[in-house]
């Protein structure tokens, strides 16, 4: 019923932007935490999902993890980087982080606290993410283009 759900909701939105939400990651997959990497069938299937529902402007948040970091991916048909955003960490942080793999990361992970703020670009098509801490500094930012 949700996959049913979420097709519809895809194939019949008219937004510029489309932002699907998960509490886990969805693209790194090689931490051993929670992620939809341990289902990597439903990995597959959200990715044809989004590209058969010809939907615009698909973004990916996710958390749960303590850190935040982008992770981009291409998927074959589909006009644009597919983006997860994961931000995480706004009251605690991974404040042991080491490092660990992500063949999708982009850019830096942040282990500090911090929030993320999503800046939509309607003429250019386009969103900045940002990674932000205490006093709303900017840790980090990637722009999305569509």
């Amino acid at each position: 019923k949700q996959w049913s759900w979420l097709k519809n909701e895809l194939k019949n939105s008219s937004a510029k932007f489309n932002i699907i939400v998960s509490s886990i990651q969805i693209l790194s997959s090689e931490h051993g935490f929670e992620t939809w990497g341990n289902f990597p069938h439903e990995v597959e299937l959200l990715k044809n999902t989004i590209l058969n529902s010809k939907a615009e402007g698909v973004l990916l948040l996710s958390g749960d993890r303590h850190i935040s970091e982008f992770s981009q991916t291409t998927v074959e048909g589909l006009p644009y980087l597919l983006t997860d955003f994961t931000s995480s960490g706004l009251t605690h942080s991974y404040t042991n982080f080491h490092g660990e793999p992500n063949q999708y990361r982009k850019q830096e992970v942040v282990h500090d606290i911090s929030f993320g703020l999503l800046h939509f670009n309607f003429n250019d098509k386009n969103i900045t993410l940002e990674m932000r801490g205490k006093n709303n500094e900017l840790q980090q930012k990637m722009k999305q283009a569509y």
